[in-house]
């Protein structure tokens, strides 16, 4: 089986351009030859029907979203909603030819939750569309798949810790192997070459860089201890590799024009999969960034 998680950048305009989702969906059918799973980051609510006609067309017709949940905390006036412009979701979807079914979006509730005996209800975001969470019967088996965007914590603040802390725990102690976490987390800050995690603000004092710093650990390296690895370091390690290493392109201004290796950014997207999954093979894809400011990262796996 094989798995396309990948931010669509569909956040600014607010009217994403038709021709680039168009492209999106030839490189998803065309290039990444219909992966059994999609789970795509910041699909613009203003452009829905374009991509699930344009994604039905190709096979996905089993999908689940958060652009419901998007467009109405969009239309909200009630606080802090009028500050937050709630543009896009995200998609999970498999195609037609996936030997998994019953595709099944889970919804969060505060009246049941694998608490520990204490009151945390593990749900404060008022980004709620950025945290979808799924089900997929693949044979005897069913599959968690948690698809994620974190909001920039320059932007939005406390917002991206919640998001991240939400997820971490929701999962840490509610799910059962096998599990998939993915999407575009907005971290770390940067990785050394010896596999040292410098999340945002570590360098920073007080209580909020603390929890910023546990929050990005978390979601990255926490949930270790639960069987689920960050599978392009399983397979690839760290330091200077030969293929493509980031998936946000901030610091080459044409990231086609160069070698793989060559292309220097962030890791925002990641795939934090148990070993259930079998890896096989874990790659961040150059060609994405003709169409989106982010590479998809795609991962080869068997139940």
């Amino acid at each position: 089986m094989k798995i396309l998680s990948w931010n669509v950048q569909g956040a600014f305009p607010y009217y994403t351009p038709i021709e680039r989702i168009e492209n999106q969906i030839q490189y998803i059918e065309q290039t990444a030859d219909c992966p059994d799973i999609l789970a795509l980051n910041e699909v613009n609510r203003f452009r829905q029907e374009t991509w699930l006609d344009g994604l039905a067309e190709i096979g996905y017709t089993d999908l689940v979203h958060t652009l419901d949940w998007a467009e109405e905390l969009g239309e909200s006036d009630v606080p802090p909603h009028q500050d937050f412009n709630h543009v896009n979701g995200n998609l999970t979807a498999i195609h037609e030819t996936c030997r998994g079914n019953a595709l099944t979006r889970v919804h969060p509730s505060i009246r049941e939750g694998p608490w520990e005996d204490t009151d945390l209800k593990d749900w404060d975001t008022n980004f709620p569309e950025k945290i979808l969470h799924a089900t997929v019967e693949v044979d005897e088996s069913t599959l968690d798949i948690w698809n994620i965007r974190a909001v920039p914590g320059s932007m939005h603040g406390e917002e991206k810790i919640k998001i991240l802390e939400n997820t971490f725990n929701r999962i840490s102690k509610g799910c059962e192997p096998p599990c998939i976490l993915t999407g575009d987390f907005n971290a770390p800050d940067r990785e050394l070459a010896d596999g040292t995690l410098i999340p945002w603000r570590a360098e920073e004092d007080g209580e909020l860089a603390d929890r910023w710093t546990e929050a990005e650990w978390n979601i990255l390296r926490g949930l270790e201890d639960d069987g689920m690895v960050d599978v392009f370091r399983e397979e690839h390690g760290y330091g200077d590799l030969d293929i493509l290493d980031v998936s946000h392109a901030t610091q080459t201004a044409e990231p086609l024009t160069v070698p793989p290796a060559a292309v220097e950014g962030k890791r925002f997207d990641h795939l934090i999969a148990s070993s259930d999954l079998h890896a096989q093979h874990c790659w961040y894809d150059q060609e994405g960034f003709r169409c989106s400011d982010h590479a998809p990262l795609l991962l080869e796996f068997s139940l």
